[in-house]
């Protein structure tokens, strides 16, 4: 069992170099493309750069000092300052104070998560530009050629840090503050942010983001606000400001540039504050509010290495809003009164920036005066120290003619902090600790987590009697004073149990021009359940051509393709096992050997083409069983592949219901983890006829009628045909109407179809009734077939579509209904009673009496009348309209004179009739 060495450089997992360490702060891009390498000491200024920000930026470096990205919030830039293919429209904003900050999956190596923060500002309040909050991103390292690329689909994943049941908070979203530190065992990272009175902090896992943060309502409440028209660019003062813990990950400082508008006469930047609390870095939970610094403009807070000195910048301005001066604060954490503590570190007249701790465990200063652009940051050189010791030097670090903006890249904060390196974490090795302590300390005690072992010795040793995860924990001591306890979680890992001896890994040498010289491809997975003795366990494997070369590849990445072709015959390679901890593996030969491949023939097999389209779907699975009941061998598994290639080292089987067109697939048979043989086997698709379900409509008088599947004559004799009745032809006799099942086969494939065909007979309509309004009829027709045609008059012509009839003359009709089948014709008699309009008695023998028309005689056996009224309801008239010319228009032998008179007329059904006509001379 080899052990690679393991280096873990500050609070973090310990089960990969994925977890934190100094240099991943080690490359610095702020500001207008400038640039720090904190690699070198003092740091080099780099000019490189692609980020221009006025304030808030990220960058991250491997654990090694090496640069990896850095962003805007907005945009991503690789480690050759190329903006990567995805890395471009992330939801932050250059002026917002923390626009980004990125944190490592504590786990996996290479990914890592791009928070970022949008400005809530006016002007994309106004403009509907919504303001879009806290997001995050995620980045993975071995994307793009290994420089990098956000990942598609998990890319501006929005956090909730407000109350979605508030109408401002919904539209505000957050702060422009964002921090990170890790948690109090290590394992995972605190993503921590603040928005009118609550904390919201987000877990960081080997799990990923938990998008549920862990949330704390404080005493003070800073709501969004927007300063008036005209005034500071609409700009939402309250969102400005930075948010740090401290390295420790106990304590929080936050500056709120103003915490409510003022007033005009007071001011409107007179009302800011900064703020202390408590941070539980096991819970996530924030407490004990405490107010350092009030009714200023501060923006920058930083905390000292060792977590005990907190600083500040702040802008001093007056009643009129004009700048005054700029002052930098410092606090002694440890006193018992903090806010009595302060002290002035430097007054100048340059408006107040960021602070940021770096990892030469310094803090650098950003500031700068109205139209003048500064290439120089200020530096504490000894932050721990209190009062002037602590070594500030203003505009001390160039930047080689780069300009800064207000802002600093963002850090996770624990990374500045103590701690302690280990290595060799497999069961058996002694395990060596490595104190990486800055800090001054005069005694140590460790406790390895594994019962009552401890040590006093700076740098020790241990050795652990059995796997598992350990509690180990550090305590330094200054002169008898203690530090804060470090924590790890320290986890010792078994290597994986293996085949013992050279595990012989057989291929048939039957898929190239030479299947005799023991030369084929391998494909090395094959092995792995075998020499890891089928584990249930998480194991993988690289392969190697020597031990040696096995051993030397500490990072698993310079391994041989595991599709493989030997070069020699019974040629050896290398297996490196191992299981979640790639330090803790085992190297176990394998020999490549090959034999002649048996060979394996199939009859042509033959797939149903239902849409005539050339394609097929092939039953993979009966195929195989097929070839292997063949066989007659116990043991041996066949499976199916589209290239000669994929079958000879088993990739890539084809599924069982496979969908196709005429094609060759290639057959492999193996025993065990010996090859058996090989072959191939046609796949033909054959057409099947095209069927569907039909329906058709025949007259009663018609039954029996003639149905079939469709198919034609010229092919119908190739199939089978079974009907619902029990009929086996293709075309049978329907005596009734219903649905006819019919299933067609074809006996070569085995294949089949079915179908309903649906008979249908056409009903008698029924003339359910005649409406007549004057001389016009609609027609009410019940018929079960859907359409029929209506005629007036003649049975055999002039059929339409339309149930109504205009303008019939009046007089007895018969009114003839039809279906289209053309199968049955009904008729009823209607008739069409004329009343005139007018009359003229004046004896010229046209029009001289009124009297209605259109009754037939012979329909009535009863006599009717006709009764006319004049306009004032005095009957005038009444006569049989049968027996009588009409009305003369005379009452008691005189004449009436010209007007409007009424009629009533009943037929003897009841039907009645009512209207009026005019009496003209």
């Amino acid at each position: 069992m080899k052990v690679l060495k393991f280096f873990i450089l500050t609070l973090g997992l310990l089960l990969s170099n994925q977890l934190l360490a100094q240099k991943e702060s080690a490359y610095w891009y702020f500001g207008e493309r400038a640039g720090l390498n904190f690699n070198t000491e003092p740091p080099t200024p780099l000019t490189n750069g692609q980020l221009n920000s006025r304030e808030g930026c990220a960058a991250i470096s491997d654990t090694n000092g090496s640069l990896l990205f850095y962003t805007d919030g907005i945009s991503v830039w690789d480690r050759n300052h190329t903006e990567m293919p995805n890395g471009y429209a992330l939801l932050g904003d250059k002026s917002s104070t923390q626009s980004a900050i990125i944190i490592p999956n504590p786990v996996r190596r290479g990914l890592y998560y791009i928070f970022t923060v949008d400005e809530p500002g006016k002007l994309q309040a106004d403009a509907g530009d919504t303001i879009e909050g806290i997001n995050y991103s995620e980045v993975d390292m071995t994307l793009n050629g290994g420089y990098g690329d956000v990942i598609t689909g998990k890319k501006n994943i929005h956090l909730i840090t407000y109350d979605t049941n508030d109408a401002i908070q919904r539209e505000f979203k957050a702060s422009e503050k964002i921090t990170a530190v890790t948690n109090n065992d290590g394992t995972a990272i605190w993503v921590i942010t603040q928005f009118v009175n609550k904390f919201y902090a987000f877990k960081v896992d080997a799990n990923g983001v938990n998008s549920n943060p862990v949330i704390s309502t404080v005493q003070q409440t800073v709501n969004p606000r927007l300063y008036p028209d005209g005034a500071s660019k609409g700009a939402n003062p309250t969102a400005i400001g930075y948010l740090k813990v401290s390295p420790n990950g106990k304590k929080l400082a936050i500056a709120h540039t103003s915490t409510n508008l003022g007033n005009p006469r007071t001011g409107l930047r007179k009302n800011g504050k900064v703020l202390l609390y408590n941070f539980d870095n096991a819970s996530g939970m924030v407490s004990n509010q405490e107010t350092l610094l009030d009714n200023e403009y501060p923006y920058g807070v930083e905390f000292s290495p060792n977590s005990k000195v907190l600083y500040i910048t702040s802008s001093i301005f007056n009643s009129n809003d004009l700048f005054e001066r700029g002052l930098l604060y410092q606090y002694n954490l440890e006193s018992n009164n903090i806010a009595n503590s302060k002290t002035i570190i430097d007054n100048s007249s340059t408006i107040t920036g960021a602070l940021q701790l770096a990892l030469n465990g310094k803090i650098y200063r950003t500031s700068y005066q109205l139209n003048d652009k500064r290439t120089k940051l200020s530096v504490i050189n000894t932050p721990n120290q209190l009062g002037t010791t602590c070594d500030y030097k203003p505009d001390y670090t160039d930047l080689n003619g780069r300009v800064t903006g207000q802002g600093l890249p963002a850090f996770i904060q624990s990374i500045f902090y103590y701690s302690f390196d280990y290595e060799n974490t497999c069961l058996g090795d002694t395990t060596e600790f490595t104190i990486t302590s800055e800090d001054p300390y005069t005694s140590v005690e460790w406790d390895f987590g594994d019962g009552s072992n401890t040590s006093t010795v700076e740098n020790p040793t241990h050795q652990y009697t059995n796997p598992g995860t350990y509690t180990v924990s550090l305590q330094l001591y200054t002169n008898g004073v203690a530090y804060d306890p470090l924590i790890k979680q320290v986890t010792i890992s078994e290597a994986p149990n293996v085949y013992s001896g050279t595990f012989p890994f057989t291929q048939c040498d039957s898929f190239d021009n030479n299947p005799n010289d023991g030369i084929a491809t391998f494909n090395l997975n094959n092995t792995i359940p075998d020499i890891t003795l089928n584990t249930t366990q998480f194991v993988n494997a690289n392969f190697y051509l020597s031990a040696t070369d096995a051993d030397a590849d500490v990072d698993n990445t310079d391994y041989i393709d595991p599709i493989y072709r030997n070069i020699t015959m019974n040629q050896i390679v290398y297996a490196k096992v191992y299981g979640t901890n790639p330090e803790c593996y085992e190297i176990v030969p394998i020999e490549l050997q090959t034999n002649a491949a048996t060979p394996i023939t199939a009859p042509d097999q033959y797939g149903c083409d239902y849409e005539n389209d050339g394609i097929a779907i092939f039953d993979i699975s009966s195929i195989r069983s097929n070839i292997v009941s063949n066989i007659g061998q116990s043991g041996v598994i066949v499976t199916l592949h589209e290239h000669p290639q994929d079958a000879a080292i088993g990739i890539n089987p084809i599924p069982d219901n496979y969908e196709s067109s005429n094609t060759t697939v290639y057959i492999r048979a193996v025993d065990g983890n010996s090859c058996y043989g090989g072959g191939s086997i046609e796949l033909i698709t054959k057409p099947f006829p095209l069927i569907e379900d039909k329906e058709s409509i025949a007259c009663a008088q018609n039954f029996p009628v003639i149905i079939s599947s469709g198919i034609s004559t010229t092919y119908a004799s190739q199939y089978n045909y079974l009907w619902n009745t029990g009929e086996t032809t293709n075309i049978i006799s329907a005596n009734a109407p219903g649905v006819y099942q019919l299933t067609v086969t074809d006996p070569i494939v085995g294949c089949s179809q079915s179908i309903n065909v649906t008979v249908n007979e056409v009903e008698v309509p029924v003339i359910e009734e005649i409406k007549i309004d004057d001389k016009n009829i609609e027609v009410i027709v019940n018929s079960n077939n859907g359409e029929v045609e209506y005629a007036v008059d003649n049975e055999f012509s002039n059929y339409q579509e339309s149930n109504s009839f205009a303008n019939l003359p009046p007089g007895e009709h018969t009114l003839y209904v039809k279906d289209t089948y053309n199968c049955t014709t009904v008729s009823q008699d209607f008739a069409i009673i004329g009343f005139p309009k007018f009359f003229t008695p004046n004896n010229d023998t046209i029009n001289d009496s009124w009297n209605l028309s259109g009754l037939n005689p012979s329909l009535y056996n009863q006599a009717s009348y006709v009764s006319i009224y004049n306009r004032y309801g005095k009957l005038i008239c009444a006569f049989d309209p049968l027996k009588s010319i009409g009305w003369d228009g005379k009452y008691n032998g005189k004449l009436l004179p010209p007007d409007d008179y009424w009629y009533y007329f009943k037929l003897p059904d009841g039907k009645e009739y009512k209207g009026h006509f005019t009496l003209k001379l």
